[in-house]
């Protein structure tokens, strides 16, 4: 198994992973939009089990994205690094800019890209899906 660490922009909270990151993406929805400041989010799955906060816990605030999501962000410098699945509590969504090394992986697919802001221009050939992959009508 591999070990990654990642760590918020002042460095008051660091995590760990002690898994594989898997299905990596980009996510051009509003609420990623506008938490991040940027077209788009770059996330990623891991295994709840093999998350865990090294330090800085008690500064991890929780905002309520939607009924089902939680985004974990550091309340002293406002870095998102995570997002908790209240409706599939056995994985997180980390933010692969927030990862201190290579995570060996890519994405592979752009998601929401309905909600995409006007500007941003898609230019490469990975799939692209209206919504989500499995919630396309």
């Amino acid at each position: 198994m591999s070990a990654y660490t990642g760590s918020c922009l002042c460095g008051a909270v660091r995590y760990a992973i002690a898994g594989r990151i898997e299905r990596a993406e980009y996510c051009h929805c509003s609420m990623c939009r506008k938490v991040h400041g940027t077209a788009f989010s770059s996330n990623a799955e891991v295994a709840a089990a093999s998350f865990q906060w090294v330090t800085g816990r008690d500064l991890v605030s929780e905002f309520a994205s939607s009924p089902a999501r939680r985004k974990c962000f550091c309340s002293r410098c406002g870095a998102q690094l995570a997002i908790r699945r209240l409706d599939d509590p056995s994985t997180i969504a980390i933010t692969l800019g927030t990862l201190d090394g290579d995570p060996g992986i890519r994405p592979d697919r752009h998601v929401f890209v309905d909600s995409k802001a006007p500007w941003d221009a898609i230019s490469d050939d990975l799939p692209q899906y209206r919504i989500y992959p499995g919630f396309e009508p």
